[in-house]
């Protein structure tokens, strides 16, 4: 069981993404809800738009060690962000209404304006770019999908149940599923071919009252969602018929099982190999991985803020080179890229200077060209960035350690790591040494504590491995299962390595 301390936390992070989610929204949308089992399938009618206001402008660039910066116009509220196959990248204004076109090689933005008007704030949360070249994007408002044609900046119309809160392209047959969030939903968009012209049709699945669906992942013809309100990851497989058009879905598995600890608020959801599954859990703040054929679960939780304030994952986005897991830190003010090879975890601070207490890091997207690289948006900050990977630490952690036993009280465990440099970047760098867990939302212990020999390390003085112990001692913790995280961090890059922590 989870603390009166987490659980308040739980009810607060809910609270923030409802307001953020539902503001200017109303209940337009609640009106459309579908009943349980219900199922709509039409062929879209489209209301064209050809946009005749198209402006180019020259944005400020701002080159970090790691992080590339791009200030937008003020008031724009970037949040959907793709990046197309020729390199550009495009964003969304949710409160300017506007696509951007962003050239990163020289900072020029063209900006297209979008049919609405005059209706407050528009979320864009999901964008994509089809097989043909067009641009997806969602609105959280009346007009709740867009496709656009860059070659012509016209826009046409779709509609839906409700906005499409996140949209996964099918490379190998071009359909793009979504789920609608506060509609309860899953959908698909297929191109239909007819004598005359290529046309589109939607078909949309409830998935029940209360289920929220929030991430989808595309694997191996199936379907994985994310329910948040339920706490589930759900996989569907599709049926299809004579024409090959999808007409159902059937349900294959949900995970956890029923006896199993259910996840807290899951927004995303990703699959690796055979049998894992990553979820990014919004609640205890931390990536998680569930083992389908055993059943565990294991939480990996982010690094520390300085203020305690929880780092909220939210998206995930796996490298092309498969090596590793990108995510956001939603008010973390960071990104965070997960090695699947060493099970370490990089987050890379991107708030530099500024007056903001939270940043809100919406959203990600993965340049198809660069598996080093991937772009991010900050909603409150007008700006959209890059983070480049392939840049290397001037410093490393290590243990010989995977695994902490302790009993439930009074007891202690002595870890050794290492903390070393790397010679041609070290010079004049102190790494200061932290500890979390998964134990709280915010990272921290409970009935715990974790303190270092040494507090940090000054690189530019030694020219070998330094060894460092933590002394974890327990106070009383509820026994179970968790992660320990140990970092050391420079405060612009973070690295973390994870050992289990038993309680017994």
């Amino acid at each position: 069981m989870f603390t009166k301390k987490f659980a308040f936390a739980i009810m607060v992070i809910l609270i923030v993404i409802v307001v953020i989610l539902y503001n200017d929204f109303g209940a337009q949308t609640r009106e459309n809800k579908k009943l349980p089992g219900e199922k709509t399938s039409n062929e879209l009618t489209t209301v064209p738009f050809q946009n005749s206001d198209i402006s180019e402008k020259q944005v400020s660039i701002f080159k970090g060690k790691y992080v590339t910066t791009y200030s937008l116009p003020n008031g724009t509220g970037p949040n959907g962000i793709l990046v197309d196959k020729n390199g550009f990248v495009w964003i969304a204004g949710s409160s300017k209404h506007t696509l951007f076109q962003l050239d990163p090689t020289d900072g020029k933005l063209r900006s297209y304006h979008m049919p609405e008007e005059n209706i407050g704030e528009t979320m864009v949360w999901t964008m994509l770019e089809d097989k043909n070249g067009y641009i997806w994007l969602a609105q959280f408002g009346r007009n709740p999908l867009w496709r656009f044609d860059p070659n012509t900046g016209r826009f046409d119309l779709f509609q839906t149940s409700a906005p499409p809160f996140q949209m996964k392209l099918d490379d190998t047959t071009g359909n793009i599923w979504f789920t609608t969030l506060t509609g309860n939903t899953i959908g698909v968009i297929q191109q239909v071919e007819n004598k005359t012209k290529s046309s589109y049709k939607i078909t949309e699945f409830s998935l029940g009252n209360d289920t929220d669906p929030s991430g989808l992942f595309l694997k191996d013809g199936s379907v994985w969602v994310a329910e948040l309100l339920k706490g589930r990851i759900t996989k569907f497989d599709v049926v299809r018929n004579t024409d090959g058009l999808i007409i159902n879905i059937q349900k294959i598995f949900e995970i956890p099982k029923s006896d199993q600890t259910q996840f807290y608020s899951p927004t995303d959801v990703l699959v690796s190999g055979n049998r894992t599954v990553w979820i990014t859990e919004h609640g205890p703040s931390t990536m998680t991985r569930y083992d389908t054929m055993s059943g565990k679960l294991t939480r990996f939780p982010t690094s520390q803020r300085p203020d305690d304030i929880a780092t909220l994952p939210f998206w995930m986005r796996e490298s092309t080179d498969g090596k590793g897991i990108w995510y956001d830190e939603h008010e973390g003010g960071r990104v965070a890229f997960f090695s699947l090879n060493s099970t370490t975890l990089t987050e890379y601070e991107l708030q530099n200077s500024t007056a903001n207490l939270v940043v809100y890091t919406l959203n990600l997207a993965i340049d198809p060209s660069d598996p080093s690289k991937l772009w991010f948006s900050q909603w409150n900050l007008d700006r959209v960035g890059v983070v480049d990977h392939a840049i290397p630490l001037p410093f490393d952690i290590r243990s010989n350690l995977t695994k902490v036993v302790l009993s439930d009280e009074n007891t202690k465990a002595t870890i050794g790591i290492t903390i070393s440099g790397n010679d041609s970047m070290s010079q004049n760098h102190i790494v200061f040494l932290k500890t979390s867990s998964s134990m709280m939302p915010d990272g921290g212990f409970t009935n715990m504590t974790g303190n270092f020999t040494v507090s940090s390390v000054d690189l530019s003085k030694v020219n070998q491995s330094v060894p460092v112990n933590l002394i974890l001692q327990n106070d009383g913790a509820k026994v179970g299962n968790y992660t320990l995280g140990i970092s050391a961090t420079d405060g612009i890059v973070t690295k973390t390595i994870f050992l289990d922590l038993t309680i017994t």
